[in-house]
């Protein structure tokens, strides 16, 4: 059911995805969304949950959690972008309409942010409104190197490091 939620808000947007045809992708009824996810909103929650779940994973398990501050950032951002490149849909669905949407949607994507800052805020030694910009930093990074797919995730990585000022070693 989420894989489909996923597609069809990628594809057409919130306002224009049906619950129709995501009931028909996932080989159900759309009651049968209802009865899960009580709206489309709550469906739609549910996937921007489900994506931030398993890019946070995919972040926080990328290094060791001994190794370097650095080299810990590095294999984060490459996690991180692998993980955009991987999962297009579920990036486009975390931050197209987010804003837009307020309400719980918007709160579901400020907690994602908020995690993933404060994970940051760790490997910056406490500096939280740095890793806070740093967030904003790789997500719009991450918007501009879908649209430049040319552009190597190592080179777009480093970009970030930069901008992070830490060595991967």
């Amino acid at each position: 059911m989420l894989d489909a939620a996923g597609a069809a808000f990628a594809g057409s947007g919130f306002h224009d995805a049906s619950m129709d045809a995501i009931a028909d992708a996932a080989g159900i009824s759309k009651p049968m969304l209802y009865n899960y996810f009580g709206s489309k909103q709550g469906l739609y929650v549910a996937y921007l949950r489900r994506s931030g779940q398993g890019l946070l994973e995919s972040m926080r398990t990328a290094a060791a959690p001994d190794a370097p501050a650095g080299e810990r950032l590095h294999a984060g951002i490459l996690a991180f972008l692998t993980y955009v490149a991987e999962h297009g849909s579920g990036w486009t669905v975390l931050h197209r309409e987010t804003t837009a949407q307020g309400g719980s949607i918007a709160a579901e994507v400020a907690e994602l942010r908020e995690r993933i800052a404060t994970m940051l805020g760790r490997l910056f030694e406490g500096r939280d409104a740095f890793a806070h910009a740093f967030v904003g930093a790789g997500e719009s990074v991450a918007s501009w190197w879908l649209a430049h797919p040319e552009e190597p995730k190592e080179q777009i990585a480093e970009v970030l490091m930069n901008i992070a000022g830490l060595e991967t070693r």
